[in-house]
C-alpha cells in the first residue's frame, strides 16, 4: 500500500469516527451524552476536514464498520450510554491504534512528516473526543446500555478483522 493509499485509508477511519459520533448524538436520549457526541464529533471532524483538504479532492469513503458500529449502540440502547461507551473503550482506542501504528511501523513506502503531523493531529483529537465522552459517562447512571450490547459489538468488530485496530 503506497502512503497516499494509507492517509486516505486512516482518513476513511477518521471519517468513520466523525460520522459515527455525528449519528449517535442526536439518538442520544440522556441530554450529556448528546453533548458530549456532537461535542466529540466536531473534535474529530475538524481533524478530519484538515486531513481532507491536505488530500485533495478524493474524498475518502467513512469505514462502514465504525458507522456501523455506533449505529447498533444506538439501536441498543436510546440513553447514549452504550455510544459513549463505544467511543471511549471499543472505537476510539483501535482508532488511536491505527493512527499511531502508521506513523510508527516501518513501511515500504512510509508516511512523509506532513502526513505524520496530520496523523499526530488526528490522535489528539481523538483523545479529546475519548475524554470528552468518558467525562460525561462518569455523570450518568446506568450500565451504558448494558454489558451485554458491548460485549456484542465488540465480538463484532473482532470478527470482522479489527480486534486492534482498523487498519
Amino acid at each position: 500500500m503506497s502512503a497516499l493509499e494509507l492517509e486516505r485509508r486512516l482518513l476513511g477511519v477518521l471519517d468513520g469516527l466523525y460520522r459515527g459520533l455525528g449519528e449517535a448524538a442526536p439518538r442520544a436520549g440522556e441530554d450529556a451524552a448528546a453533548v458530549a457526541l456532537y461535542e466529540a464529533s466536531r473534535a474529530v471532524g475538524e481533524a478530519a476536514l484538515a486531513w481532507r483538504e491536505r488530500l485533495g479532492d478524493e474524498p475518502a469513503a467513512p469505514l462502514a464498520a465504525i458507522v456501523e458500529t455506533f449505529e447498533a449502540a444506538a439501536g441498543m440502547d436510546s440513553s447514549g450510554r452504550l455510544a459513549l461507551a463505544v467511543a471511549t473503550s471499543l472505537v476510539g482506542p483501535r482508532v488511536l491504534v491505527s493512527l499511531r501504528d502508521a506513523r510508527e511501523e516501518p513501511a515500504h513506502d512510509p508516511l512523509d512528516e506532513p502526513a505524520r503531523a496530520a496523523s499526530a493531529r488526528a490522535s489528539d483529537a481523538v483523545v479529546a473526543a475519548i475524554w470528552r465522552c468518558a467525562r460525561a459517562a462518569e455523570g450518568l447512571a446506568g450500565d451504558a446500555g448494558g454489558a451485554e450490547g458491548f460485549a456484542r459489538l465488540a465480538r463484532r468488530l473482532e470478527d470482522d478483522g479489527y480486534g486492534e485496530s482498523f487498519r
